[in-house]
Formats: C-alpha cells, sequence, structure tokens
C-alpha cells in the first residue's frame, strides 16, 4: 500500500472517531495514592456508565526517564510494572464524559473530575477486571519509514533528526489530507569575535539518534540523543530529549545548559524555524492573532521579520478549518531576546518552495544557567477555534479533583531535565 492509500484508510477508519477538542490529560501516579503499587496493566478508565476509553500508562523513572521498550536500544528493565509516584496516566479531554456522577459501580473506583475553560468532565479510573480496555488507538507509526499518522496530521521524520521529511493536515471538507509542508527548515547562526566570524548551521548539522520509543493508543514518546554536529566529527550542545506526539500536538523539549555567560564568547545567536510550504499551501493564510498579523501564501515575493519576542505567542497556518499552530515556550527572560520575531518569506529559501514562516529567536546575553525550550505544534480538529483553544490549554492547564484535593494537568511540566551537557 503507498504513502497516500495509508493516508485514505486511516482516515477513513477514524472518520467517526475523531472529536472537537482532542488535548490530552496527563495525571501522574501520586495524584492517585489508593492505586500505588497496582500492576499497570490492571487498571481502567472509563466514562461514568462503564464504557472504557482510549488511555495508556507511561513509566518514569526517578530520574525523570520514560522507560520506552520498542527499539534498538530499549530500557524495560527500568520500570518494574506498578503504578509509582511519578508514573504517567494520558488520554484525552473529548473522551472524558460530560456527565460528572457514575451509573455504575466499580470494583476499586476513584472518580476523576476535569475542569477546563468553564466546562467540567469526568472519568473514572478502576482496576475492575470485568472491564474490557478500548481497542482504539489515535497514532500508528512505522519506526522503520518513521512515519506517525493520526485522525489530525502525518509526519514523516528524518532520519536521525527530530525534525520532518515532510507533514500534512487533515482536510475536513473532504476528509482527506493536505500534503502542506516538504520540510522544517532551521537555520543556526553564532556571531564571534565582536561579531566579525558568522558561524552558521542548519537541519542537517541537528542530530538526533532515535534509539527507543513507544507507541501508545493515545501518544508516541521518541527518545533522541541530541546534538550538533559541528564538522570534522565534532559534537556539542549534547542533551537527551523526549519527543512527544499526541493526536493533535506535538511536543518537542529542549533543555540546555550555558555553562557560561553567552556574551563572554558569542556577540549574539540566533535560531530559525521555519517549515517550507509545498504548492498546495497557495491558499492558505499566515497568521500570528496576539499582533494581528495576516498574509496569504501567494506567490508575490516578500522577506519580512516582525519584530516581536515570539515566546508563548502563536502563529498558525489556515484554511478554513484546517491547519496548524505553532507555539514557543522558554524560560529565558524576555529582555534577553531582543531582535526576536516572526518570519514570513516568500519565496522559501529553499528550492522549490512556495514560502516560509515560523520565528526566529535571538539570544544577545544569556547568564549561565539551565534553560528549556519547548516547541508545540498544534493542530486543527475541524473547527477554526480549535487550535487557540488547545494553545490556551497550553497556558491554562486542565484542573483536576480527585477526593477533594486539587492538582494540575502534567502536560507542559518542564521537571524532566536529563543528561544535558553543553561543549564549549
Amino acid at each position: 500500500m503507498d504513502f497516500k492509500s495509508q493516508i485514505f484508510a486511516f482516515s477513513a477508519l477514524t472518520l467517526l472517531q475523531f472529536h472537537a477538542l482532542a488535548g490530552p490529560v496527563v495525571l501522574n501516579g501520586e495524584m492517585l495514592s489508593g492505586f500505588f503499587g497496582q500492576d499497570i496493566h490492571s487498571i481502567r478508565i472509563t466514562r461514568m456508565d462503564g464504557t472504557s476509553i482510549p488511555f495508556q500508562i507511561d513509566e518514569v523513572t526517578e530520574e525523570g526517564e520514560y522507560v520506552l521498550c520498542e527499539g534498538e536500544d530499549p530500557n524495560c528493565d527500568a520500570g518494574d510494572g506498578t503504578l509509582n509516584q511519578q508514573d504517567e496516566i494520558v488520554f484525552l479531554w473529548d473522551d472524558a464524559d460530560t456527565l460528572l456522577k457514575p451509573s455504575v459501580t466499580l470494583a476499586a473506583a476513584e472518580l476523576v473530575e476535569l475542569r477546563a475553560n468553564g466546562e467540567s468532565r469526568a472519568v473514572i479510573v478502576s482496576i475492575d477486571s470485568a472491564i474490557q480496555k478500548s481497542t482504539f488507538s489515535y497514532i500508528q507509526y512505522d519506526h522503520a519509514t518513521e512515519m506517525l499518522n493520526t485522525p489530525y496530521f502525518y509526519a514523516q521524520f528524518a532520519q536521525d533528526r527530530f525534525h520532518f521529511n515532510r507533514a500534512g493536515v487533515r482536510d475536513f471538507s473532504n476528509k482527506s489530507h493536505v500534503d502542506l509542508t516538504n520540510e522544517l527548515r532551521v537555520k543556526i547562526l553564532f556571531r564571534a569575535l565582536w561579531g566579525l566570524i558568522p558561524i552558521s548551521y542548519d537541519e542537517d548539522n541537528i542530530v538526533s539518534l532515535v534509539r527507543r520509543y513507544k507507541t501508545g493508543p493515545v501518544r508516541l514518546i521518541r527518545r533522541g540523543d541530541f546534538h550538533l554536529n559541528l564538522g570534522l566529527g565534532v559534537k556539542g550542545s549534547r542533551a537527551a530529549v523526549d519527543q512527544v506526539c499526541y493526536p493533535q500536538m506535538v511536543k518537542v523539549p529542549v533543555y540546555v545548559h550555558v555553562p557560561f555567560r553567552f556574551r563572554s564568547f558569542f556577540t549574539q545567536a540566533y535560531i530559525e524555524m521555519t517549515p517550507v510550504m509545498r504548492d498546495e499551501g497557495e491558499r492558505f493564510v499566515f497568521s500570528v492573532p496576539g499582533i494581528g498579523f495576516e498574509t496569504k501564501f501567494s506567490r508575490s515575493p516578500i522577506d519580512t521579520l516582525l519584530s516581536v519576542v515570539p515566546d508563548r505567542k502563536l502563529f498558525t497556518v489556515t484554511h478554513g478549518s484546517s491547519g496548524y499552530g505553532w507555539l514557543l515556550q522558554t524560560t529565558m527572560e524576555s529582555s534577553l531576546l531582543e531582535g526576536s520575531g516572526f518570519l514570513f518569506r516568500k519565496p522559501s529559501s529553499r528550492d522549490g518552495g512556495l514560502a516560509e514562516s515560523g520565528y526566529r529567536l535571538v539570544v544577545r546575553n544569556v547568564p549561565r544557567g539551565y534553560y528549556h525550550i519547548t516547541n508545540w505544534v498544534l493542530f486543527s480538529s475541524g473547527s477554526s477555534e480549535s487550535i487557540q483553544a488547545n494553545a490556551g490549554q497550553l497556558s491554562r492547564p486542565v484542573e483536576i479533583i480527585i477526593n477533594g484535593q486539587q492538582y494540575t494537568s502534567k502536560l507542559t511540566d518542564s521537571r524532566r531535565i536529563v543528561s544535558v551537557e553543553v561543549h564549549d
């Protein structure tokens, strides 16, 4: 079966399954103390009538590593198969019930109430063996071809990279996919010796060896050993990175340790991340809602930088109910990112590209320390408002109430920093 046939087949299979909002809810074991030590395979999640919903439990070590049993370097032996405090339980907001009271009695059960955007939902977590788990999966992933397919988008990752070779969004007008982007263009520029010597890298210099992963019904986790290939066999800026792919969003956190004040060696540096549009993108619109900028992907040439710090500001590429958004989150102070902005370029600097749009993050005088930069790519689920609604969930996490205790979804939890080192 060829690529387009695979996309069509999966779209037909899930035609009646996808929802208007598919934002994930992430609990962890510490919220469900009554289930500590339970075999994770014995746990069920249902609606109020006992109907099972898709979910998964991902074990996490005390050091913050996901336990991933697929790939050439799995770490299954790092997990014990039972629910611990740091383990994560994941399901989708829209699979939860709008009813808040159970209509069935389940063995060893806990009611979990959810609140977001003025709406309340609920699920039941239990170890009732009479309940059959849901067999539906939102995620299809082929590691041999590095192809990910969900009801809302597809992406084929480049070999030994976290960025993609091509990606598409669902066209809700005809229930197919739009082959929207060719690749993710990345440019990294350093200026050394008072700005006299420019040092430049692109996406081919950004290497991430994905040696283990886990495919579940609700999310795909790919663990990558990330570094910059500086040439002549030299590797720099090493980090371990977890790429987390949900049905409607992809999270790529990069944790960086700066061992010295940045200005001590470099006058300036910036990173650009701009997806390259295919010809199919001509009917789409690039927009930065927070600053009121909007323009079509026509063929008339333009090359502009919208001067605004992109941190926590969404940009979108949309056509009617289809498209995607991109949200950057960083712990760097905005005052240190002066000169940053959103890029819009037609035609693309890449051969054959209709256009490219994204952001430039400029770094000038960052103090030593640990920083994280998280890129979120958010896909439409069938309405023009769904991208912004899910972006709002990232800044206003879902509230979780269990036994009168209030928590927040761990979707944006930034505590997991693993084996980071930078070579100066």
